[in-house]
């Protein structure tokens, strides 16, 4: 566009801001909007636009750019479609609007998202999202409905093929009962789902729910007293709330009835809490398969260092920590923690070490969770030896540093309880630029304190 057409459009939209008058969509969004309205399998379109902050202030006071906005284009679709023909519809509506969004100058400072709204399902997509994607997820969707879901909510980021990125589908349904066939149907789709139904959730992170486990936890939320069951993969953890008082008999029942399953063993374990009414919690494992302790010892038929009962558990000051050198791979970069007996005598460690993730001003990333790498396993007393090392592995998935984000500069090291906390420079040579892209939200995998070698 020429610089004097943009200036005066730019103007233009900013007299208009001024004036109180808010500028429609697009003139290539509605008309592909009225397209859209045309298609089979549509039976309405809706359009708004809505504004972000005030427009930035220039040299002299005067209003340099519009404010940044977003059109919403929500695709009603036609009642009584089955599966197929509503993915159809809606992946030809996302092409007409994709290649509208994409037509629309920068001068707009606009962002483009849809809806694809049926009965009880919506699904939202950006204007880069593949056609595919949405027409695999409109699908999925009816089936899940049509499986006895209620509500099926998937956002869809950019991304290629049927499995973009936050692809996870959000399904309500009425009864606990239900979500057994959602969950058959989700395996069956292959499509990974968060499950919740009145007093029972199942969260999946991010992975095909499991339908053993789903009907595991619909049945132990009909047990007596239990008013509300949820299952966390992340943790391989059952919690049971129940309305009994602190050593009630349906507290005993209930343990019982867990630990009698036929449903976990030692190589995959399940834990369970159960919660009083006074929110006491009592744990344990589902069919009593606790699992098997982790080796202290590394691969590969290294000599193992002596196991000494009467060693005594190492202090703080008995540990010299650092931090390893950052690795990346498919997506996933790790960094070890390693911590070196300078004690003069052999001492223990057991569990994993407490983080605390900050940024350059020294504030801790917002929202960061911290989880055992591999949920169940417990962590082995690993006697170190005077002047050798142990080591836990942190593990996450990269997170974009695009807009220079506040990335994590200081790793705060608790490695021990009750030891003091070690600040632990993660850059490479100082600058915020250089730190560890574990950022607000991140999910950050620790391994137990192994052997160092």
């Amino acid at each position: 566009m020429p610089p004097l057409r943009r200036v005066l459009l730019l103007a233009t939209a900013s007299a208009l801001v001024l004036a109180g008058c808010t500028p429609g969509p697009p003139d290539e969004i509605e008309s592909a909007a009225e397209a859209v309205r045309a298609l089979p399998g549509v039976a309405d379109v809706a359009v708004t636009r809505t504004f972000g902050p005030e427009p930035v202030q220039g040299n002299f006071g005067q209003r340099s750019e519009t404010r940044p906005s977003t059109v919403r284009v929500e695709v009603v679709l036609a009642g009584a479609l089955d599966p197929g023909e509503a993915g159809e519809a809606a992946g030809s509506a996302h092409r007409l609007l994709s290649s509208a969004a994409r037509d629309v100058d920068e001068r707009e400072n606009v962002t483009v998202a849809s809806d694809f709204v049926g009965s009880g399902l919506r699904v939202g997509a950006g204007p880069d999202t593949a056609a595919d994607a949405v027409v695999d997820a409109v699908e999925d969707g009816y089936d899940l409905l049509a499986a006895g879901a209620t509500t099926v909510g998937l956002a869809l980021g950019e991304g290629n093929g049927s499995d973009p990125i936050a692809a996870t589908a959000h399904v309500a349904a009425a009864a606990p009962s239900d979500l057994v066939d959602v969950a058959e149907a989700a395996d069956e789709l292959d499509r990974r789902a968060e499950l919740e139904a009145p007093g029972v959730r199942y969260r999946s992170a991010g992975r095909v729910p499991d339908v053993d486990t789903v009907r595991l936890l619909v049945a132990a939320a009909g047990r007596p007293g239990v008013q509300d069951a949820t299952y966390l993969a992340q943790e391989r953890r059952i919690t049971l709330q129940t309305d009994a008082e602190s050593g009630a008999q349906s507290l005993a029942d209930l343990r019982r009835w867990l630990e009698a399953q036929d449903f976990a063993t030692a190589d995959a374990p399940l834990a369970y809490t159960v919660l009083d009414a006074g929110y006491a919690e009592t744990t344990g494992w589902v069919s009593g398969a606790e699992p098997a302790p982790s080796s202290p010892e590394p691969a590969g038929g290294a000599t193992p260092w002596p196991d000494d009962a009467a060693a005594p558990d190492c202090t703080g000051p008995d540990l010299d920590v650092t931090l390893g050198v950052v690795d990346s791979a498919a997506g996933t970069r790790g960094v070890s923690v390693r911590a070196r007996n300078v004690s003069g005598r052999p001492c223990a460690v057991q569990g994993v070490p407490d983080l605390v993730f900050e940024n350059t001003a020294g504030q801790p990333q917002q929202d960061v969770t911290v989880q055992p790498a591999e949920p169940g396993l417990v962590p082995a007393r690993v006697v170190v030896p005077d002047g050798e090392a142990v080591l836990a592995l942190l593990l996450w998935h990269t997170m974009s540093t695009a807009n220079d984000p506040d990335t994590t500069t200081t790793v705060q090291v608790t490695p021990i309880p009750g030891a003091d906390p070690v600040p632990l420079d993660a850059t490479t040579d100082g600058t915020p630029a250089t730190g560890l892209d574990v950022l607000d939200g991140a999910e950050v995998r620790v391994g137990p304190w192994t052997r160092g070698d």
